[in-house]
């Protein structure tokens, strides 16, 4: 038997507002690097949490603007 980790925003049917690299690859099927590439060229709309002067954080990609991104490209 297998066990899968969710979350109540999931169980309930919503999507989340923000997400980190391993939910936006798991959602939206995009690698961490692409990820990256796309907040760094202003296409998709990410935020650091960070304390102030430290240089390690949490990166999280809001996920309406992934979306977005998605359905403008879509063919």
């Amino acid at each position: 038997m297998t066990t899968q980790k969710t979350n109540s925003t999931q169980q309930a049917g919503l999507s989340p507002e923000f997400v980190n690299h391993r939910q936006a690859g798991a959602l939206f099927g995009l690698s961490r690097s692409h990820l990256y590439l796309l907040a760094g060229e202003g296409k998709i709309k990410s935020v650091s949490l960070r304390e102030r002067n430290k240089t390690k954080g949490k990166r999280l990609f809001v996920a309406d603007s992934i979306r977005d991104f998605l359905t403008a490209h879509i063919v």
